[in-house]
């Protein structure tokens, strides 16, 4: 028996619907205003809606959605931003949500309905009293339950997911274990959800490309909508290099782009690229250019020329709406911690390393792409000796035997064990100990 989904999930298959095309614009038009207001709107049936006032709502919500997808899947950066978007949507309708069983439904879709259990069905299957056991609850404080509504209330309940299909979450200590499954309550998911709702729609977006090539019509009516996406972000800088952002006149460590890790570099090339990294890569790479010194006016300026982020908005706009994530990182905002940047062990067990989550091809590709000025024998040897590393796992040995062929100095201990690690000593090799050498030559002229 298939599981009933809520409405305002989009990836809901959306039955026998019929859509005006002559409409179908102005829905794709409206749904792009709200993002760009970031009205968080959803979708739930008012008790005075008809059938018939119900079915016009939900015909503009899935015909809007499914033209911006068509949309973005002729457009790489136009696809990032729509994933963005949509996975911020979806959070705050999930969270939002007043029907707990609303979220079960959702995660058992997203997941797979055999890996996702309510904590009474583990209880039914396994003959057993989890809350007795182990002495868990799954309600607030009293002054929470009187300053909540249900929504906040639900994100104190437990679900059971399957740990492998939530590593973060399992190596960040938050779930209970229990025979494979993972209990846990929905308020320490959320993120882990919706970048799993961001990878199912990313890949939904991908097919859809398909519908274009092969239907020269439909291809021609989704360009209103891709150019007023397009002309947007034009007109609102989207994209560029760090090189374009006036960094380089000065002598700080995060102008300096030779000097950043391959786990950095290519965070920033996504970025540049697509305009969307997942969540945990944007806390990656933030308290990165942070720690290397980047000022915060600096990095707010950075997130808006090259971040989806921008569509639409004023860069003071920007900075109100999406800049609270970046003066977190500062410690203005929030608790005020000095957040440092995660470290390289870290980074391989649920944040992004290079050498842990790449290809081994392409790997070997970069290498032979950015160190082509040297000698060939040089290169082949490295790339010989980084794969040999990284099958055998030890991925810090091989970002200092990368970082050997980068500089040409070894690493005494044989690996790296932090990203600014790596760019400190690379900017210690290229400027500093240039600078030495160049004064010392004017000296002895």
């Amino acid at each position: 028996m298939s599981i009933e989904l809520p409405d305002w999930y989009v990836l809901k298959e959306p039955g026998e619907i019929t859509v005006d095309v002559k409409n179908w614009i102005e829905y794709a038009d409206t749904r792009i205003d709200r993002f760009i207001k970031g009205d968080p709107w959803i979708i739930n049936r008012p008790t005075s809606f008809s059938d018939e006032e119900w079915e016009i709502v939900k015909v503009q919500e899935i015909g809007g959605h499914f033209l911006l997808r068509l949309s973005a899947s002729t457009n790489q950066r136009i696809s990032g931003w729509l994933v963005e978007v949509e996975g911020d949507l979806f959070e705050f309708r999930f969270m939002s949500s007043v029907n707990f069983d609303e979220k079960i439904n959702v995660l058992k879709d997203l997941y797979g309905e055999e890996n996702v259990k309510t904590i009474q069905e583990l209880n039914d299957f396994y003959q057993i009293n989890l809350y007795r056991q182990f002495n868990l609850a799954d309600v607030p404080s009293r002054r929470a339950r009187r300053y909540s509504g249900t929504a906040k209330r639900d994100l104190y309940k437990r679900v059971a997911i399957r740990f492998n299909k939530i590593p973060s979450v399992i190596s960040a200590k938050k779930a209970l274990l229990y025979k494979g499954w993972a209990v846990v309550r929905i308020s320490e998911i959320r993120l882990t959800v919706k970048r799993e709702f961001e990878k199912q729609i990313s890949d939904v977006i991908k097919k859809s490309a398909v519908f274009v090539d092969e239907d020269s019509n439909l291809a021609d009516t989704i360009k209103p909508v891709t150019q007023k996406i397009t002309e947007l972000a034009k007109s609102k800088r989207m994209g560029g290099s760090l090189s374009d952002f006036g960094f380089t006149g000065s002598k700080e460590v995060y102008t300096q782009v030779d000097c950043y890790p391959p786990c950095i570099l290519d965070l920033v090339t996504i970025l540049r690229d697509k305009g969307h990294l997942a969540h945990i890569e944007n806390w990656q790479l933030g308290t990165f250019l942070k720690e290397v010194g980047m000022p915060i006016d600096e990095q707010l300026k950075f997130w808006y020329q090259t971040s989806v982020d921008n569509v639409g908005l004023t860069f003071d706009e920007f900075v109100n709406r999406i800049g609270y994530q970046i003066r977190h990182i500062y410690g203005q905002t929030g608790g005020g911690i000095d957040y440092r940047s995660p470290k390289c062990k870290t980074c391989i067990d649920g944040y992004y390393c290079y050498f842990a989550h790449k290809k081994l091809e392409d790997i070997s590709e970069d290498i032979k792409i950015r160190f082509k000025d040297k000698k060939e024998e040089m290169i082949d040897s490295s790339i010989d000796d980084i794969s040999k590393i990284i099958v055998n796992n030890r991925f810090q040995s091989a970002c200092a035997r990368y970082f050997q062929l980068h500089t040409g100095w070894t690493i005494k201990s044989g690996r790296i064990n932090h990203m600014v690690q790596y760019s400190t000593l690379a900017y210690k090799r290229f400027h500093v100990t240039k600078d030495k050498e160049k004064q010392s030559g004017e000296k002895n002229e």
